[in-house]
């Protein structure tokens, strides 16, 4: 099992310490994605007896809630990746 308050605590430190838009959404998903560290981690919990299943599974929550709150506070400081690209195209008239 991983060490879900570690993990929390590089999500943190790698959501603030970028400053470009982009990295965030590669970041959320190296965390948060399909194949992300907390996805990949869930997985262990079927191999749990239920009781200790219901307690990591709350300390997931718990885990998922803090680094969502994370990239929320991160991400205020910078537009959606879609909306830089957006900026960048010439317009040729």
């Amino acid at each position: 099992m991983i060490d879900l308050d570690k993990v929390v605590s590089r999500a943190i430190a790698e959501f603030s310490g970028t400053n470009d838009a982009n990295d965030l959404e590669h970041i959320k998903a190296r965390y948060l994605g399909k194949s992300g560290v907390l996805s990949e981690a869930r997985k262990d919990l079927a191999k749990l007896a239920p009781d200790e299943r219901r307690d990591v599974g709350a300390r997931f929550n718990q885990a998922k809630d803090k680094i969502e709150a994370a990239l929320a506070a991160a991400a205020r400081h910078w537009p959606p990746p879609s909306s830089i690209r957006g900026s960048r195209k010439r317009r040729w008239m």
